[in-house]
């Protein structure tokens, strides 16, 4: 589960806490409004309370949160500016703003709940200083106003500063969970993808297999006589080549294609959508650029070389038996000879590559 999702689940949950605690509280005090003979403000707060548990219903049924969160937040605006304009019981109606302030905050987040808000202050400042206004039912005396006008103001400032954190911590847990996956899945060395990764992308290829018969390819690369290099010029050296040439094997691939580091020396090449013979293509274009690679800046004299193994989803049974022999037309190149392509072992060729359309995969 990454960490939108998990945003996610956690939104949908708060959502339907404040939905189940507002519905509980909305239908108990319509009931005792009820009793009251309060019946306008019963029968408001009766149907607000339907309202909230009909858009919990709708997020429940699509999965989509902001049915949730923006029907509740409707029920909240509507329900203070009901309270508000008609006093509820007794003029004490305008004290809701102080939950259904913090319930719009934890509904909508920091920008938006910002905008609800200051548009309920708003509200507020206009029943309570026009009450000749049509919508208006009660009136409010002059010492009270200014009083909760006050405490209203208080809030909101208070809610902005809490929401404002908690928005910012949360951006901050985003961006360093994105961090920590992605060093999770990338190769510290060399910059690829490192083995996890591949193992994941590899697995949800081999289901796009299965599911439409998309084929795929993987090519197995190791540097040729890697511990000699070691060795010979040190591992600081060493691991420079490394990094040189999982550059070149990433700019030599298209974007969709994935390089990560195997293991050691050993490079794995995800290439989706690819059949047999054009992943042996690819292969002999890496291959050459490897032994083309210029060395004139570093100290070592000779060429450096891979040797390459390639096969194809369409050749074997499962995704386990693609990657073993993947190695094994890896290690048969080192057999020939080194600096070679492989890909059938029955039909050997004189030069560097073994290219032969087989079944489903061929040309």
């Amino acid at each position: 589960m990454d960490v939108h999702e998990t945003d996610r689940n956690r939104n949908y949950s708060l959502i339907m806490r404040v939905g189940m605690v507002g519905a509980a509280f909305l239908s108990v005090f319509g009931i005792n409004a009820l009793f009251n003979a309060a019946y306008l403000v019963a029968s408001v707060l009766l149907a607000i309370t339907v309202l909230t548990i009909a858009s919990m219903m709708a997020m429940r049924v699509t999965g989509n949160h902001i049915y949730g969160a923006n029907g509740i937040s409707a029920a909240v605006v509507i329900t203070y500016t009901f309270l508000l304009a008609s006093g509820g019981i007794d003029n004490t109606g305008p004290l809701w703003c102080y939950p259904l302030t913090v319930s719009v905050m934890l509904l909508q987040g920091f920008k938006r709940g910002v905008a609800i808000v200051l548009g309920l202050l708003a509200i507020t400042l206009l029943v309570m200083y026009y009450p000749d206004l049509p919508f208006v039912i009660t009136e409010y005396p002059p010492n009270f106003r200014i009083r909760f006008i006050g405490s209203f103001s208080a809030l909101t400032i208070t809610s902005f500063i809490y929401e404002y954190l908690r928005w910012k911590s949360n951006e901050d847990y985003i961006a360093i969970s994105q961090d920590l996956d992605r060093a999770s899945r990338t190769d510290a060395l060399t910059g690829v993808a490192n083995r996890r990764d591949m193992q994941e992308r590899l697995e949800t290829e081999y289901a796009t297999f299965k599911r439409h018969g998309h084929a795929f390819s993987i090519i197995m690369a190791d540097l040729d006589h890697f511990k000699h290099i070691n060795d010979r010029y040190g591992h600081a050296l060493g691991d420079q080549l490394l990094i040189s040439v999982s550059q070149l094997f990433s700019k030599g691939v298209r974007r969709q294609d994935l390089v990560a580091r195997w293991g050691g020396e050993e490079f794995l090449i995800l290439l989706p959508q690819t059949k047999f013979d054009q992943a042996m293509v690819v292969a002999e274009k890496l291959r050459t650029t490897v032994f083309d690679m210029d060395l004139s800046e570093s100290k070592v004299d000779q060429p450096i070389s891979a040797s390459f193994g390639v096969q194809c989803i369409c050749r074997v049974d499962n995704l386990p038996d693609l990657i073993v022999e993947a190695d094994r037309m890896l290690y048969e190149a080192k057999r020939r000879g080194r600096n070679k392509v492989v890909g059938i072992i029955e039909l050997p060729q004189a030069d560097n590559t073994t290219i032969l359309s087989s079944g489903p995969c061929g040309r």
